[in-house]
C-alpha cells in the first residue's frame, strides 16, 4: 500500500471530521453510524478506519479540531476590573459564533458520555483544563482573600453557570451582545461575591 503524505493524511482526517459533524447534525450523534460517516465523506469504511478506530475516536478528533482548550485572558489587564471586563468580553466572543446545529450535537455527545468511558474522559479532561485556566483568572480578580481550593470551587461554579447561560443564548438567539455580557457579569460577580474587588 502506498504511503500517504502527512499533508494528505491531515486533509483526509479533516474531511472525515467535517463529514461526521454534518452527519451528526442531520441524523443525530446516536443514530449516525460509521457507514453513514463514510458515505458523507465519500470514503470506504477501510479508508476511514485508517484514520479513526470508531465514533469515539472521531469525537476525540472533533474536540481537538472544533473545541480547542480555552485560553482565558490573563495578561490583558493588570487590575481586577480590567480582568473582569476581559473575561466577559472573551466569553461573549466565544458564544457569538456558535452554530445551533453543532451545539445540539455537542449536547447529545456529552449526554452520551455516561455510556462511553472514553468520551467521558475526553470531556472530563477538557473541563479540568478549563477549570485550571479560569482558576488562575479568578485568583487574579479576587486577590488573596481566599484559598486556592475555594478559588477552584468558584471556577467550577462559574463554568457551570456560563454553560447554562450559553444554552439559553442558543435557545433564544439575539444579535444584542449587551444583554449577554450583562448576564455574564452578574454571574461572575455572584460567584466571586465579597472577594471580588470589581463589585
Amino acid at each position: 500500500m502506498p504511503r500517504i503524505s502527512s499533508d494528505r493524511a491531515d486533509e483526509r482526517r479533516k474531511n472525515i471530521l467535517a463529514a461526521a459533524m454534518r452527519a451528526f447534525i442531520t441524523s443525530g450523534f446516536s443514530a449516525t453510524s460509521i457507514r453513514d460517516i463514510c458515505k458523507e465523506a465519500g470514503m470506504s469504511i477501510g479508508g476511514v478506519y485508517v484514520h479513526f478506530d470508531g465514533k469515539e475516536a472521531i469525537v476525540e478528533g472533533l474536540v481537538a479540531e472544533l473545541l480547542p482548550d480555552h485560553a482565558f485572558p490573563l495578561t490583558v489587564a493588570s487590575d481586577p476590573l480590567g480582568l473582569e471586563d476581559a473575561l466577559i468580553a472573551d466569553y461573549v466572543a466565544s458564544v457569538r459564533d456558535w452554530d445551533a446545529g453543532e451545539a445540539a450535537v455537542w449536547l447529545e455527545i456529552v449526554g452520551a458520555s455516561h455510556r462511553s468511558p472514553r468520551i467521558a474522559a475526553i470531556f472530563s479532561a477538557r473541563l479540568e483544563r478549563a477549570t485550571d485556566a479560569l482558576t488562575a483568572v479568578l485568583a487574579r480578580i479576587g486577590g488573596e482573600a481566599i484559598g486556592a481550593g475555594e478559588v477552584r470551587d468558584r471556577a467550577r461554579a462559574l463554568l457551570a453557570a456560563l454553560e447554562g447561560l450559553t444554552l439559553v443564548r442558543l435557545m433564544q438567539p439575539s444579535p444584542d451582545d449587551r444583554g449577554l455580557a450583562q448576564a455574564a457579569r452578574i454571574l461572575v460577580r455572584g460567584v466571586l461575591g465579597p472577594i471580588g474587588k470589581a463589585g
